[in-house]
């Protein structure tokens, strides 16, 4: 939503866009994926700041592009899901916007499995309660996927990030406004926000962690680190990985930050953002305190395999320790490039189950691999040895 209060719809901006992209694209194959769960008889999406449904420029806000998406999985006569219920639930502040919502999706008819909602208040005042009722009905965990997307920096404590995440079943898709938080922690602005910001870390230790004084850029890199650390605190919580959002390309907006407890969710989502970088206007978000916004390239890995050959030089990881490292700390999937490129700089050395691979790095091949020094390069050489 814009800075002010409208009354009527408003236009939406590309990159408010391209996060209903991102959003539509990873639930269709969320609800694909889980609705051949056996064990799993309920799903949930929580639209945490919903908006109209609907803006100016396009007829498709995140919420719609939500319930489309699980018809679309839902079609097919064999489709899985039709043994499921699938909640919506939708958090909007404005009572205005909560009404056209409302009156939008009741004018369509929906499969039976499909059960929306509106809470119209606050995402704080909210989801604490939508949050015991699902856990009361469903006695144990249910796999939900919330999309947090606050108009500005505050409404949203970390006390209720952690509360959502503290199944392992369930993931976050949160903007987190690293820009307008870091401009919080202007030096002349600092003490009235104290309180603003503790809710957002969920603590006070954020004074010490990102420091005072500093460039914007490197306040907004050190505003990421802090968050991503205290997602990575949360017991259930493996895979975080944030995406930089740009007004314009070079100038950060904001973060899209993912967290989950399965690899698989991340690699999704990884996937669905990639479709939508097309234009260059999005960047993968390093936040190394100081370092420029890097390219988000999918088709040279070299710098990221220089980080991490610099991260890890002397040890040696399993397969699985290099696997998740890639994953949450670059733009790829899976380590196979990466590992390519520091092989033929001679920079690890693998061992071998067995006789080794020539044609790439398969997980059940791999024992170990070690981050050495560089040596001669070997183009191609891609059977190394303790």
């Amino acid at each position: 939503m814009p800075s002010f209060k409208p009354r009527e719809l408003w236009e939406a901006a590309p990159h408010t866009c391209a996060k209903i992209e991102i959003v539509s694209r990873y639930l269709y194959i969320w609800f694909e994926i889980l609705g051949r769960a056996r064990n799993i008889t309920r799903l949930v999406y929580i639209d945490a700041f919903a908006g109209p449904g609907e803006y100016t420029n396009i007829p498709i806000g995140s919420p719609v592009a939500a319930l489309n998406q699980a018809i679309s999985v839902l079609a097919p006569h064999n489709s899985a899901l039709r043994n499921k219920e699938l909640q919506f639930h939708f958090i909007e502040k404005e009572p205005w916007v909560a009404n056209y919502l409302r009156n939008k999706l009741s004018s369509r008819k929906f499969p039976r499995q499909i059960k929306w909602e509106i809470h119209q208040g606050t995402f704080e005042a909210k989801i604490r309660g939508i949050l015991a009722d699902l856990r009361q009905e469903d006695q144990g965990s249910v796999p939900i996927f919330s999309f947090i997307d606050p108009f500005g920096v505050t409404g949203v404590p970390f006390a209720a990030v952690k509360e959502i995440l503290s199944s392992e079943t369930c993931e976050v898709l949160l903007n987190l406004d690293s820009d307008g938080i870091a401009r919080l922690m202007g030096a002349d602005e600092i003490r009235k926000n104290e309180q603003h910001l503790n809710e957002i870390f969920g603590d006070s230790d954020w004074r010490s962690e990102v420091g005072q004084g500093l460039p914007i850029q490197q306040l907004c890199a050190g505003v990421l680190a802090a968050y991503k650390r205290r997602l990575r605190a949360l017991s259930n919580i493996r895979y975080v990985f944030a995406f930089a959002m740009n007004d314009k390309p070079g100038r950060l907006n904001y973060h899209l930050v993912f967290a989950g407890q399965h690899p698989k969710g991340l690699e999704k989502m990884k996937e669905a953002m990639k479709r939508i970088d097309q234009t260059g206007d999005y960047s993968f978000a390093d936040d190394s305190v100081g370092q420029e916004l890097l390219p988000f390239n999918f088709n040279d890995p070299q710098t990221f395999a220089q980080k991490m050959h610099q991260m890890f030089l002397g040890q040696t990881l399993g397969y699985d320790e290099v696997f998740d490292y890639v994953l949450n700390e670059t733009p790829y999937i899976n380590p196979s490039q990466i590992l390519k490129r520091l092989a033929g700089a001679d920079q690890i050395e693998v061992k071998w189950i067995g006789q080794a691979s020539r044609s790439g790095f398969p997980k059940d091949k791999i024992e170990a691999i070690r981050f050495k020094a560089a040596g001669p390069p070997k183009p191609g050489n891609l059977t190394f040895g303790f």
